[in-house]
């Protein structure tokens, strides 16, 4: 599979500076897996398999690949997890504490992205760097846990989320802050609707067919915000946060029915 220019280089920075014989394979997930990718607003998350358990100094070779990839490429993120082959084929919940990078923070142990919407993407939408294909890796599924999962993301984390927004809407009066929370909990309420993943775009676009046409606007602005093009609240971001809120809130409440 062919990378946009920016993925391929930033993949190609990184395995040249990790430590040699460490990872054995590089693969991607998220939009680029469902072939969204959007300069500027894509991510570039990753799943690296290593040859063995990382030892202290190879914990300090993968912090400075991971110092030294920011350095070159400083507007693109480049975050996940490096673990062994093995504990992809079982259950994310048996998966140790494992080095993970997030937001470009790298810590030695810790459970970022180590669940089963990661396992799952990769199986299915994963797009394979180097090493053995993703394909043949035995990578572990269980639909209704991944099911399972995204209901409790919903009613803890997005939850908690839409009921401090309630009394404080200002604040997602920020368009990063309205296309995070629309789209984010589209994404996760898609799933369970439809039983299928998606990207954050198209699960926007789904919206519109989706939900009650008073949430069709702030869907649009988050869409706009995301892809480019005019604002749906010229000079009125106060109303767009109001919206972001109360579409949050109705997401959140409409998902505890599934």
């Amino acid at each position: 599979m062919s990378f946009p220019a920016p993925v391929g280089a930033v993949c190609a920075t990184f395995l040249d500076v990790v430590p040699p014989g460490l990872v054995t394979g590089l693969y991607l997930r998220g939009g680029i897996g469902f072939g969204e990718w959007i300069e500027g607003q894509s991510d570039v998350d990753f799943v690296a398999t290593l040859a063995h358990r990382p030892t202290r100094d190879d914990l300090l070779g993968l912090s400075t690949a991971h110092e030294m990839v920011a350095s070159g490429h400083p507007d693109l993120p480049f975050d996940g997890v490096p673990v062994l082959a093995t504990d992809l084929t079982g259950d994310p919940e048996e998966c140790p504490d494992v080095p993970c990078i997030l937001h470009r923070h790298f810590e030695a142990e810790a459970r970022y992205d180590i669940s089963p919407v990661t396992w799952h993407e990769l199986a299915r939408h994963g797009v394979t760097v180097s090493g053995e294909p993703h394909e043949s890796l035995g990578i572990w599924t269980d639909h209704d846990r991944l099911l399972d999962f995204t209901r409790d993301n919903l009613d803890t984390y997005w939850r908690g989320n839409a009921e401090a927004l309630a009394t404080r809407p200002e604040e997602c009066v920020r368009e990063d802050a309205c296309c995070w929370c629309v789209l984010g909990v589209a994404r996760l309420h898609h799933l369970l609707v439809t039983r299928e993943m998606t990207t954050k775009s198209d699960a926007g676009r789904w919206g519109l067919t989706h939900y009650p046409e008073r949430f069709h606007r702030v869907l649009r602005e988050a869409l706009r915000i995301r892809e480019g093009g005019g604002t749906e609240y010229p000079g009125d971001g106060a109303a767009r946060g109001r919206d972001t809120a109360e579409f949050t809130a109705y997401v959140v409440h409409q998902a505890g029915g599934h």
